[in-house]
């Protein structure tokens, strides 16, 4: 079987019956029951294969590939794919005041971190303020520190960060682009997380490949229904899928933001957070994927 004959996850969970390869058995086992695909062990696989190459000396991991911007911004120039221009590439929070000088807008987030914490969109109102898209409000330099210093303390990771081009979504309105994350298995996708920020936090909505809102298992507590979903959605998940299909490796999440400039490529995910979080049925479907895409 191949990637393309795998139903949607929709038709998947209910109940179509095209992958009961994945409950196989062989008298080799003598009895015992297999353990079905696991999207949690392939990636626990790969982030041990990432982990070894990047012991190697002379070897670079596509994990590290993922993060070399300028890496990205050939591959995506070969695909025809818009990236976020970057406007400052690595300084530490105290340096924030003299790397904000000259920008009057722009979106400040951690160079390694998950789950979109620590992100601020930003327009300049003054020396020391700025509006906060996502607090919808004004908030002053030493606020925004205060900020970030407890998110980066919250969620533990270390004190890089960068400044991207402030993006706006297709009707212009001032407030975050949604994030479209496609997990892609080598050209085709089997969920899209879209995840919107607002002063209350971060909501989120699934669906599968055909747009069918669906349920993970992820996210549950923050799932939100009335998340309008992107304004053409057949363009995103082409350009997700050719990127997907382009890059060396059998799994990546491909992040795009739907903007007002058209689809701009936000991140090449290697090694989602919280990979694990999903629940049984979507694990087995993403590891049935994975199977698949690594065979």
């Amino acid at each position: 079987m191949s990637l393309s004959n795998i139903p949607s996850y929709h038709a998947f969970a209910a109940g179509v019956e095209v992958l009961e390869w994945m409950q196989a058995s062989h008298p080799a086992r003598k009895g015992t029951p297999p353990a079905p695909p696991s999207f949690r062990a392939a990636m626990d696989a790969l982030v041990r294969r990432y982990q070894r190459e990047a012991r190697q000396s002379g070897v670079t991991s596509f994990e590290q590939l993922a993060v070399d911007r300028a890496w990205v911004s050939r591959q995506m120039a070969a695909q025809g794919v818009a990236t976020a221009r970057i406007l400052r590439e690595d300084f530490a929070l105290q340096n924030l005041r003299e790397v904000l000088e000259g920008i009057d807008d722009c979106v400040i987030k951690p160079k390694q971190a998950h789950s979109s914490r620590g992100v601020l969109s930003l327009q300049r109102l003054d020396e020391i303020t700025f509006n906060c898209l996502q607090q919808r409000r004004a908030m002053r330099l030493v606020e925004i520190l205060e900020y970030l210093y407890a998110e980066m303390r919250e969620h533990q990771f270390p004190n890089h960060w960068q400044l991207e081009e402030l993006l706006l979504p297709p009707s212009g309105l001032l407030r975050p682009v949604d994030d479209f994350k496609f997990y892609a298995f080598r050209g085709r996708t089997a969920l899209v997380l879209q995840v919107a920020r607002s002063r209350q936090g971060q909501r989120y909505r699934w669906y599968d490949r055909d747009w069918c809102p669906v349920d993970t298992g992820k996210y549950d507590g923050a799932l939100d229904p009335t998340l309008l979903s992107p304004r053409n959605p057949q363009v995103l998940l082409a350009t997700a899928e050719r990127v997907s299909a382009s890059l060396p490796v059998p799994f990546c999440r491909i992040d795009l933001y739907e903007t007002h400039q058209g689809v701009v490529l936000g991140e090449l995910t290697a090694v989602p957070g919280t990979y694990h979080a999903f629940g049984d049925q979507a694990d087995a479907y993403l590891g049935a994927m994975f199977e698949l895409a690594g065979s």
